[in-house]
């Protein structure tokens, strides 16, 4: 990659950890572009060349966190079944100490910034429009009378209540989490859990 390309890629990424270790300590609504600007070494032209706006920069903060690595486990494994890509999911979101939180963050600036809102719910539908779409197969073999749509919802919500306890730092176990995740979702798709 030539200089003239390499050097926005660097930008890109300096104002994404820049924004993302803002956002996760002081919230959205807490993180200024100005202060992006300062953390990062970069430009307002920068940030709005690369994002546009706030609100899509805090969005491309929370697909980093949490739909870039959902989207990485299903084109690497294609074959896992519903309990195993919420395995595997958890494992994602137990594996950075920061990354429930930073999560939280988003939620929470989210509810008072329309903009914001409105690109987070459509950013939750993709994910999990994807996440039918990888277990609608699985489902149409092993469980027919299961809604991918349903079976989706108890995945998306399992994980979802996890990064939400752990960015409350309440103890929890991941192995009994995981235990009982895979019997929910046993019990939607009718089928026995592996883990029971």
């Amino acid at each position: 990659m030539d200089e003239s390309r390499r050097r926005p890629a660097a930008a890109r990424e300096a104002i994404l950890r820049a924004a993302t270790e803002l956002i996760r300590v002081n919230g959205v609504a807490g993180t200024s572009i100005s202060d992006v600007i300062t953390r990062s070494g970069t430009s307002a032209g920068a940030i709005y060349h690369h994002f546009g706006s706030k609100e899509r920069l805090v969005l491309e903060v929370g697909r980093n966190a949490m739909a870039v690595p959902m989207t990485m486990i299903m084109a690497t494994a294609t074959d896992l079944s519903p309990d195993a890509l919420f395995a595997a999911a958890l494992d994602r979101v137990g594996e950075d100490e920061h990354t429930p939180e930073l999560l939280l963050q988003i939620w929470a600036g989210a509810k008072s910034d329309p903009g914001l809102w409105a690109l987070l719910l459509s950013e939750v539908a993709t994910v999990k429009a994807s996440i039918i779409v990888f277990i609608g197969g699985w489902c149409a073999e092993h469980s027919p009378g299961t809604d991918p749509g349903v079976l989706a919802s108890a995945i998306m919500s399992l994980v979802t209540g996890y990064a939400v306890q752990r960015s409350l730092g309440l103890e929890i176990d991941q192995a009994a989490y995981r235990r009982f995740g895979a019997a929910m979702i046993a019990e939607v798709t009718g089928r026995a859990s592996a883990d029971a």
